[in-house]
């Protein structure tokens, strides 16, 4: 059960990573896209990264959300309530309800509801950080 607990943690921290880079890769797209990214030797490896991390947020989101889950049930039945590991959890979850509220929100709302969803992007990094020291 002990590896089951840790491998499923491990794989929601990387499928988070892989869907926090969504942000990441638009950001470098504008801030360089016309000036380091025009090289060759960089565009069309970019483009793939960028197209497989842009496309497929959502799912990356949803495996995070889904490892978490399953995660936190394996560790909760080995050790019972951990806060540390409760807050990132619960984070991931609303960040997942966010995030489907974004998809589906009006142009009005969608700007803000998207600032919320980007700030607990940020708040999950610091809260999954503490839960691996705290456990570490």
């Amino acid at each position: 059960m002990r590896e089951l607990g840790e491998f499923l943690g491990w794989f929601t921290v990387v499928f988070f990573s892989l869907s926090f880079l969504n942000p990441v890769v638009k950001y470098v797209q504008k801030t360089f896209g016309k000036t380091l990214l025009k090289k060759e030797a960089l565009k069309k490896p970019w483009q793939m990264f960028m197209k497989i991390i842009v496309k497929n947020h959502r799912l990356f989101g949803l495996m995070a959300a889904l490892g978490a889950v399953g995660h936190f049930l394996v560790q909760y039945s080995r050790w019972g309530f951990v806060l540390s590991g409760v807050v990132p959890a619960v984070l991931m979850l609303l960040q997942g309800s966010l995030g489907y509220l974004v998809s589906k929100a009006k142009k009005e709302t969608k700007k803000t509801l998207l600032l919320v969803h980007k700030i607990i992007a940020v708040l999950m990094v610091l809260a999954i950080a503490t839960h691996l020291i705290q456990m570490g």
